[in-house]
């Protein structure tokens, strides 16, 4: 027997008016077969337009609304290499598992339906605990447009991830690869990882002319994405045609305002840090500042169309094989700083924790801790360093002489002798 559509459902039915800003009326609906419901659902969101003082007359997804705030509201605030992560965190994951829903109707389960969909393709805590932070992020900042009426992903916890112990160069591992480059045309980059706790876009992106009897670490080398332009009001979908922003015709730098970028080449460009309470000065004494010396000598002796301190080694060319002056690019960095512990016969470890070796060498010394967090550039003595006075440049001094002291005992070789002769 056909149903008969000639009468039609009852639905309970409630209106709210919102504020109107262009003089055209907004009001909200909401609409339930039970009358419980709707009554339920109208006092929330009653409560929710005299907190908020407005409301959208009708939700869009999360899709649209994390690319829409991720395009035009958080990319202007963050670096360029955590706009690349981010935008792995949103496309490869959050989209996929809930993009579809309504921003009006998440939950706390599908905040944890991301994590679920991350540890499904196998991948760790650090991933998940990314895409939750960016989840939280576009959702607090969707409260704070009135899109939503609470933010679901602070009810969540924070996905958990293992803790690893990575492993790191005693004092005498340190000292054995410092031998173990003392000829070589970049073991000068080496010892200044080792001796200065400079991270590796600070040394890679260290100019000849902030080389005094101090290191002026103010900038760094830094590998960054580019972006598309060739559709900026969604950058998401291109019109290029091209798969890489760095291929779109009309490609860019999708960078803070406030932050200084100089490019040098490709993708390699030298970025400021984030403020200038993070600028580092490290004072030049022995061992270090004959090794820095010399490598300044052959530097400007070599081409150098940037200046830096330290360039890429040869390279293959038609006339045979030839320095270009080509910025390192951190990938060859790395690579390069595992041969060396390879060839030193020493435990393998990340470029990143030679900065541990450094701390090693200044608390083997006795420096005190307050003077050691000011040498490696700790951030939570990031103001006091903004304030730091010539009297706490000698302190510095001081202390690096002290922890420098038994690498200069005559039966050490950790100086290059002629770097003109490697190249």
């Amino acid at each position: 027997m056909p149903k008969d559509t000639s009468l039609p459902l009852k639905y309970w039915q409630a209106v709210i008016e919102l504020p109107s800003s262009s003089g055209k009326r907004r009001r909200k609906f909401v609409r339930n077969k039970n009358k419980a419901t709707v009554v339920a659902e109208l006092k929330r969101l009653q409560k929710d337009l005299a907190d908020i003082g407005d409301m959208p007359t009708a939700s869009q997804t999360l899709e649209s609304w994390i690319r829409f705030w991720f395009a035009h509201i958080h990319s202007k605030k963050i670096a360029p290499k955590t706009i690349a992560s981010y935008r792995t965190s949103i496309e490869q994951y959050i989209v996929p598992a809930v993009g579809k829903t309504r921003l009006d109707k998440l939950t706390p389960q599908h905040v944890r339906k991301v994590e679920e969909a991350i540890r499904d393709k196998g991948l760790g805590g650090s991933t998940a605990q990314q895409a939750h932070a960016v989840l939280r992020l576009a959702l607090r900042d969707a409260v704070r447009e009135g899109r939503v009426s609470r933010n679901v992903a602070t009810l969540v916890d924070q996905p958990k991830k293992k803790k690893v112990e990575l492993p790191r160069l005693d004092v005498n591992g340190g000292i054995r690869v410092l031998e173990a480059v003392a000829h070589e045309r970049l073991g000068s980059r080496v010892a200044t990882a080792l001796l200065a706790g400079a991270r590796q876009g600070e040394v890679l992106g260290i100019e000849l002319d902030r080389v005094t009897d101090e290191l002026d670490l103010s900038w760094q080398l830094k590998r960054f994405s580019w972006s598309h332009g060739c559709n900026p009001s969604k950058p998401w979908e291109p019109h290029c045609g091209a798969k890489r922003g760095a291929e779109c015709p009309e490609r860019h730098l999708n960078a803070p305002e406030d932050r200084e970028y100089r490019h040098l080449t490709g993708g390699l460009w030298l970025s400021r840090p984030k403020s200038e309470s993070g600028w580092r000065i490290i004072p030049l004494v022995d061992p270090l500042r004959s090794i820095i010396e010399r490598r300044v000598e052959a530097a400007r002796l070599e081409p150098n169309p940037h200046g830096l301190l330290w360039t890429s080694e040869p390279k293959r060319a038609p006339g045979g094989v030839e320095l270009d002056g080509s910025p390192i690019d951190p990938s060859t960095d790395n690579a390069y700083w595992h041969d060396v512990l390879n060839r030193a016969g020493v435990q393998d470890a990340q470029l990143r924790t030679a900065r541990n070796t450094t701390v090693d060498l200044l608390y083997a010394a006795g420096v005190d801790e307050m003077t050691i967090i000011d040498i490696v550039g700790h951030s939570t003595v990031a103001m006091a360093r903004h304030y730091r006075s010539r009297q706490n440049r000698d302190v510095l001094r001081d202390a690096l002489q002290r922890a420098y002291l038994p690498l200069t005992r005559p039966d050490r070789t950790i100086e290059a002798k002629d770097e003109g002769e490697a190249a």
